[in-house]
């Protein structure tokens, strides 16, 4: 009794262009992780995650005042540097650099306030926030905080405009730069901080935008 030949082997079918496709896309990436993402009690939900988007007059506004910010930003390095470079070379030493540095910080302070404020980046307090928090009485308390913020920003608003007038004809002592100018600053940063309260006053019912430093880069 003789064995049947089996013949050749079947050849194994590879994958198809769909499944391919399919592979690669969950093929990790370079710096990705092999890992799926999952949501655990653990995980950190991301920042600003289901807010809606700021108005357009609110993003314009934003995009100006983190340009001046950079700017100022430039300035204050630009001024520490050169106090460097001049003690180790004295000849190119500059008084008005730490006063340009100085100055700028000043000036930076006070045009970043509205930003800030509309994205709650400044300094509050949160006493009855989580208390309140999923009821009526928590828009109240968004509401109440924003108007408080409103009238407190046309109040110091109203008195950078006085300083102005005040302060304009007294010169720094580098760069005998008029203070009142710093004072333009903290006018316009006033009044951009009242904006962007009042604008949290008709939205005092939907996720508040938290600072993304993120938005500031590039």
């Amino acid at each position: 009794m003789t064995d049947k030949d089996p013949g050749p082997e079947p050849e194994e079918s590879g994958p198809t262009e769909p499944e391919k496709a399919a592979e690669a896309a969950h093929e990790p990436g370079v710096g990705e992780s092999i890992y799926p993402h999952t949501n655990t009690y653990y995980t950190t939900p991301k920042l600003n995650q289901g807010v809606p988007p700021d108005p357009v007059f609110i993003r314009v506004l934003s995009g100006i005042e983190i340009t001046i910010g950079v700017t100022l930003f430039a300035f204050i390095i630009f001024g520490v540097m050169y106090q460097v470079l001049g003690r180790y070379f004295p000849a190119v030493s500059w008084v008005g650099a730490g006063e340009l540095a100085l100055l700028s910080m000043i000036a930076l302070t006070f045009i970043t306030t509205g930003y800030l404020v509309g994205r709650n980046g400044h300094i509050v307090l949160e006493m009855f926030d989580e208390m309140l928090a999923g009821t009526r009485l928590f828009v109240a308390l968004r509401v109440i905080s924003a108007v408080i913020m409103v009238v407190t920003s046309l109040a110091l608003a109203y008195e950078a405009w006085v300083k102005i007038d005040i302060e304009w004809g007294r010169l720094s002592a580098a760069m005998h730069v008029p203070l009142g100018v710093l004072y333009i600053f903290a006018l316009v940063g006033f009044v951009s901080a009242a904006i962007h309260s009042s604008f949290k006053i008709p939205y005092a019912n939907r996720p508040e935008r938290k600072l993304d430093i993120g938005e500031m880069e590039g």
